[in-house]
């Protein structure tokens, strides 16, 4: 099956000599076309950095990553944002949203800057389901932090990228609205064959994803299938790590 992500043997370290610091310790792992998979592990297992390396953003000590079938070895940091603009979309705990911009402005900005139009129904659409169809004319100061992350959520949604990268996506959402942002990520991924790969520490988000990788200490150790909140917080506890409260 296609691997729009595909990474193999791919190690990172930071620093050298004794005091170097291995944060992935060879992984090879293939996410495939229209896969939603979750990442959990403690805070240093490497899941952010994971995440930085299949996405371009950090360079891999060794081992290689492909990202829509480019290998990104080589790739000088222009064509890497022309591969990233052209096929990928983010969401961080980090908002990068433009200050000037109205709410609507935000979430095309991706499509504007890449020359597209945007599917004005579409961009409707991922508005209201993240809750912010009476807020499309606000700025980003005028908006809680809550809401900021539902239009980074939205942005990443509307140019229906290839592969969809989330990092801790639903962290400052009310239950409410991260279980409809979540739902609307996995429809995503199963109408549009979408690939996304989301970092969480939650087992409830992690249940909406078809696999969940356990990352320790930058390896891989187990991985689930068809997850639920309860199997997902018993792989979690056989691993003595600590699950955030939902």
């Amino acid at each position: 099956m296609n691997a729009p992500v595909q990474l193999t043997d791919v190690q990172k370290v930071y620093g050298t000599g004794p005091g170097a610091v291995t944060a992935l310790g060879g992984i090879t792992y293939g996410f495939t076309e229209g896969s939603f998979t979750a990442v959990m592990g403690p805070s240093g297992s490497g899941k952010s950095t994971l995440l930085h390396c299949a996405a371009g953003l950090d360079t891999p000590s060794s081992g290689q990553v492909t990202l829509a079938g480019q290998s990104l070895l080589g790739l000088d940091e222009t064509a890497l944002t022309e591969l990233r603009r052209e096929h990928v979309a983010f969401v961080f705990q980090s908002f990068n949203l433009m200050p000037a911009l109205t709410v609507r402005q935000n979430v095309v900005l991706p499509l504007t800057l890449a020359g597209k139009s945007p599917d004005e129904s579409w961009v409707h659409e991922v508005i209201s389901r993240v809750g912010l169809a009476e807020r499309v004319s606000h700025r980003p100061s005028e908006l809680s932090g809550g809401q900021q992350q539902r239009v980074a959520i939205a942005r990443a949604l509307a140019g229906r990228a290839a592969i969809t990268f989330a990092d801790e996506p639903t962290g400052a959402l009310d239950t409410v609205t991260a279980l409809e942002v979540l739902a609307l990520l996995r429809d995503q991924s199963r109408a549009l064959g979408q690939t996304i790969v989301m970092v969480t520490h939650d087992p409830v988000a992690a249940s909406y994803a078809d696999r969940v990788l356990f990352l320790v200490d930058g390896r891989i150790v187990s991985e689930s299938t068809h997850p639920t909140p309860e199997t997902v917080a018993a792989e979690l506890a056989h691993l003595s790590l600590s699950p955030a409260t939902p």
